[in-house]
């Protein structure tokens, strides 16, 4: 999809604009009107009669004329990548002269993993660069912090804090009219000239070439995606050719995962229960120079909150002299002994070596006393890079599959591109399709020959 400087359309192209964004229903139209003082954008009363057109109209802030843009629910989550990238670049067209301000309208709700998709989306697709022109709005807020953000403000969880941090705080609120009904009332006048600042106040414009270098960026990246799953595609030919039918070894990589209350540690230093997780998070899976390292949860392979499961427990003393526990199906991937992976069945007490955290590095710590147990729910998370900290035992990401840590790595390669461009929205009790999909190679033994991939770390 080429992006066409075609203005016939809207004839105020040639006037910089104000792009409202966020999904339907969220009030950017209401928000629309508020700036304009009039009634000019049709307000939906939901977002199945949000309209599907962009509306625009102009208006004067400080002797300077703007386009408003009302764009229809273009970062709706629940529209494919393509209809979103489509539409930006559609309503991006409306704005060639440049945008002065992109006003990201957002419930003031209960953060839902839902808005967090959201605001990926428009960094993903309107690129770091926007964050500069981007400010906040708050809607459907009660009336007291819509009286004081400050209330507002504290009430955010953590990742809304950083998302306004990124953008140097510009944010305030869209207030509803059903409480705020009185003609020129003082705190809707005040939020909007609020708003009229911060848009003012934003020194540049945000171009339809920087748009056009974060869209290009986007199809290199997905060009380089199906280039990587077409590679892996003839390496699994060549090794289907190359053994047979008779003694295969099939590359079950799912069926194996951690017990749901098993602890994981996010970037933000939080220890967490594993079932508390979601795509997008950074957790911990190592140290370097003494620090910890944390890479991203792009997919889950499966999970279930509610399966009865037998997991293996592993116990270690730890070097304080406490007692520690890693809580896993047996056919799960841990690292061992000299750095390699091996399944937890595997694990002999008082001789197998595990790596555990020590707050700075991991020490290698002989297993204690193996048992068994039978705990509800599952999740079997995968991290970019393949490892994660788990009850502070180094483990694999991968399963019941022979057990080759660069392998895995290495045929997980398309999906972890992928996902990057279009993040997944995967938690099920089945196994992922890509998974799947894996599961039908064969001979891997052989395949690793070929690709002469060592065990080591």
């Amino acid at each position: 999809m080429s992006l066409q400087k075609d203005s016939s359309s809207n004839t105020n192209s040639n006037i910089p604009a104000i792009l409202l964004v966020g999904k339907s229903g969220a009030g950017k139209s209401t928000l629309g009107n508020l700036l304009l003082g009039r009634n000019e954008f049709v307000v939906s009363d939901s977002a199945e009669s949000s309209p599907q057109v962009c509306q625009t109209a102009l208006i004067k802030i400080n002797n300077k004329t703007f386009n408003i843009v009302d764009t229809p629910g273009i970062f709706d989550t629940g529209k494919t990548n393509q209809e979103i990238l489509k539409e930006t670049a559609q309503a991006i067209l409306q704005c060639t002269y440049g945008i002065q301000a992109i006003i990201f309208v957002m419930e003031a709700t209960r953060f839902t993993k839902e808005q967090k998709d959201t605001i990926n989306q428009i960094i993903k697709f309107l690129g770091q660069d926007s964050l500069n022109h981007m400010i906040v709005v708050f809607s459907k807020c009660r009336k007291a912090p819509t009286k004081d953000p400050d209330l507002l403000f504290n009430s955010l969880v953590q990742e809304q804090k950083d998302f306004l941090n990124s953008i140097d705080n510009r944010f305030t609120v869209s207030p509803d009219l059903d409480i705020f009904e009185e003609p020129d009332d003082p705190i809707v006048e005040r939020h909007v000239k609020n708003l009229k600042n911060y848009i003012v106040d934003i020194p540049d414009f945000y171009t339809t070439a920087s748009f056009e270098k974060v869209r290009m960026e986007i199809e290199r990246e997905l060009r380089q995606w199906k280039e990587t799953r077409e590679n892996t595609k003839k390496k699994f030919k060549q090794l289907r050719a190359k053994a047979g039918s008779d003694a295969a070894v099939n590359m079950e990589l799912g069926e194996a995962c951690f017990a749901a209350d098993s602890k994981v540690t996010l970037q933000n230093g939080k220890v967490t229960n594993i079932s508390e997780l979601v795509i997008g998070d950074y957790v911990c899976c190592g140290f370097e120079n003494g620090k910890k390292i944390f890479s991203e949860v792009f997919l889950f392979i499966h999970a279930d909150h509610d399966t009865v499961t037998e997991f293996q427990l592993i116990d270690f003393m730890k070097q304080d002299g406490s007692q520690g526990t890693l809580c896993v199906t047996p056919e799960h991937h841990i690292f061992v002994n000299g750095g390699g992976t091996d399944f937890a069945k595997n694990v002999i007490p008082n001789k197998t070596q595990l790596f555990i955290s020590n707050g700075e590095k991991l020490v290698p710590v002989t297993s204690a006393r193996i048992s068994k147990e039978r705990r509800k729910g599952y999740y079997s998370p995968l991290t970019r890079s393949g490892n994660i900290l788990v009850d502070e035992v180094l483990c694999s990401c991968y399963a019941s599959a022979p057990p080759y840590q660069a392998l895995f790595n290495f045929v997980f390669a398309p999906l972890k591109i992928y996902t990057k461009i279009f993040p997944s929205n995967y938690l099920d009790k089945e196994i992922h399709p890509y998974v799947k999909f894996l599961s039908r190679g064969r001979r891997i033994v052989e395949f690793l020959d070929d690709l002469n991939i060592s065990r080591s770390i």
